[in-house]
């Protein structure tokens, strides 16, 4: 079974579209198990203006597989903190890097530079 790791941006995409039956998320999710990181759930819960966007926000999360990071991680950061705008896509792709899962993300461009295997959404869809 396919593997994907979900950048916050494709979890945004399904929390803010009119038309979720045909989104991405579920797209991904008939396709194969879909993970993300703690480090996602915390930027979609940190925006949360009241209780019921928290209780769809955490509906969301729910339904995939939330990674934690380890603090082995850090040791490898050095070898992405170069590629990468931030501290918080090193870390991502450490993620994605160690547990050989491909990251799906509208902003391709975001993790160009890591040579890790990235897919835009729209490259799975039938």
């Amino acid at each position: 079974m396919s593997k994907y790791l979900l950048d916050s941006d494709i979890l945004v995409d399904y929390l803010t579209s009119l038309d979720n039956m045909n989104s991405h998320l579920i797209n991904l999710m008939q396709k194969g198990l879909c993970y993300t990181t703690v480090l996602n759930a915390a930027e979609l819960l940190a925006s949360c203006r009241n209780k019921d966007e928290e209780k769809l926000i955490r509906n969301v999360l729910d339904s995939l597989k939330v990674l934690g990071l380890n603090s082995r991680y850090a040791l490898s950061v050095p070898e992405f903190s170069d590629k990468t705008k931030s501290l918080r896509d090193a870390l991502f792709s450490v993620v994605s890097s160690i547990n050989k899962i491909p990251i799906v993300t509208f902003d391709r461009e975001r993790y160009k530079k890591t040579n890790l295997k990235i897919i835009h959404p729209q490259e799975l869809r039938e």
